[in-house]
């Protein structure tokens, strides 16, 4: 365990455990086992011990630029070990742009033993929040996209400027305490903080704030109308926001994806026509259990009368 842990209360969660103990996907790749998947080997190395936490990423890319196999050395919290052993397991078959639409809500889910209770306590979510960026800036630096990352603003995590900002949008963060939680910047006292910050955290929180709610104002667009008063338009923007929040993310970590075509009205009901895309189309449980969940969702958030039709 790392001179910067962070102690959990004891853990109850025994898909953890047993991920922590198999170490599944936990490791490293080298180019000659790249090449015998006739894949080229593309190795990523983010944080450092120094700071408590690292990660080295090995992916293997084949011609069509998808992951072929991927492993991941961690050194940190042994929490760290499950959830890099997950995100290995979900970069697979997933092309760079493909990885920059994980998020780690979709992450963290598929660490939980219980569908209704967080894999993880708050004060270790910033595992799954540093592996989903760790990913992320994998697929850019891969892509040749350049990342500001801005100034280091706690030198003892390595937390910079970028990462706590995205960090806050990410988890719509309200308090600097959740921002140390989903963060550890600044968890560990607040003297090492950058000098060019009287208030660093309380300052990058609010001035994050505002460009959150500037950008939910621009945003908006569905009206506090019910939803049977709704314009076809504005119900298919309310729509489209329900699938990106509940349902987009589940499809996306298993290689799949959707897209509305259209949206009628049929009496009572809302017919939304949809078509499945990637590993979801032609799935067994496209017809029966996928649809069924996406319907249930979309009638529990919105509408009852809504029917969700495949093509």
């Amino acid at each position: 365990m790392s001179k910067y842990s962070i102690l959990p209360q004891v853990r109850e969660n025994f898909k953890i455990d047993s991920l922590i103990n198999g170490k599944q996907n936990i490791g490293t790749l080298s180019k000659e086992e790249a090449q015998s998947l006739q894949a080229e080997l593309f190795t990523y190395r983010y944080g450092s011990c120094e700071t408590g936490l690292a990660l080295t990423i090995y992916a293997a890319f084949n011609s069509e630029k998808r992951i072929v196999d991927c492993k991941i050395e961690v050194f940190g919290e042994s929490e760290l070990i499950a959830v890099a052993s997950i995100a290995a397991l979900i970069a697979k078959n997933k092309t760079p742009e493909e990885i920059l639409q994980l998020k780690e809500k979709g992450l963290e889910y598929f660490l939980r033993e219980n569908p209704n209770k967080p894999a993880l306590p708050k004060q270790l979510r910033y595992i799954t929040n540093i592996m989903i960026d760790a990913l992320h800036l994998m697929a850019h630096t891969y892509l040749g996209n350049t990342i500001v990352e801005g100034k280091v603003i706690d030198p003892l995590t390595g937390a910079t400027e970028r990462f706590i900002k995205e960090s806050i949008k990410r988890f719509d963060i309200q308090t600097v305490e959740d921002l140390k939680d989903f963060t550890r910047a600044g968890y560990f006292g607040t003297s090492h903080l950058h000098s060019g910050f009287s208030n660093a955290l309380e300052d990058i929180l609010q001035e994050t704030r505002k460009e959150i709610e500037a950008s939910e104002s621009k945003a908006k667009v569905v009206s506090d109308k019910p939803f049977k008063e709704l314009s076809l338009e504005e119900k298919r923007a309310a729509i489209e926001a329900i699938i990106e929040e509940n349902i987009r993310q589940m499809l996306v970590m298993d290689g799949g994806d959707m897209e509305i075509l259209d949206i009628k009205e049929n009496g009572e009901d809302t017919d939304v026509y949809i078509r499945y895309l990637g590993a979801c189309n032609g799935c067994a449980s496209a017809s029966t259990g996928t649809l069924f969940a996406i319907e249930g969702i979309l009638k529990q958030k919105l509408d009852k009368n809504i029917r969700v039709i495949p093509l």
